[in-house]
């Protein structure tokens, strides 16, 4: 697996640094890439029936006292829309892998959008964040 990432990170890095430009800061595309090769994260590419890249997504495990969790720490692509679908792939990795839930954190459009394209998806809270200077 991690020969597989170093190999093919030239195709997707890009989607990935998108999602990083729409955050504030908290990782790089490196933090993104040791994660991978340090199995510590999950990357999920996308593709349309000719196979192109439509879309990536880098997950992680979050391991709460009472349950544990997949996270989606990022998400990028074109036409989300068309290929959101392929969520159900995640959803099962999820399963099989002892998880109570599907986590993401992100921008308040997600909340519009996600419940809509992907039922059961839900906003339980919010996250507010002051810089510190």
């Amino acid at each position: 697996m991690p020969d597989q990432i170093t190999e093919h990170w030239h195709q997707f890095k890009d989607h990935l640094k998108k999602a990083i430009d729409h955050g504030v800061g908290e990782s790089t595309l490196t933090d993104y890439l040791r994660r991978l090769l340090g199995f510590q994260a999950q990357l999920w590419v996308f593709s349309d029936d000719e196979g192109s890249i439509v879309g990536v997504s880098l997950t992680q495990f979050i391991e709460y006292s009472t349950h544990k969790t997949l996270h989606i720490v990022a998400v990028s692509g074109e036409a989300w829309n068309d290929w959101a679908s392929q969520y159900y792939v995640v959803e099962q990795f999820a399963k099989e892998n002892g998880c109570k839930a599907v986590e993401q954190w992100g921008r308040p459009g997600w909340s519009k959008v996600l419940p809509k394209v992907i039922p059961g998806f839900e906003t339980v809270y919010h996250v507010m964040r002051k810089e510190i200077n």
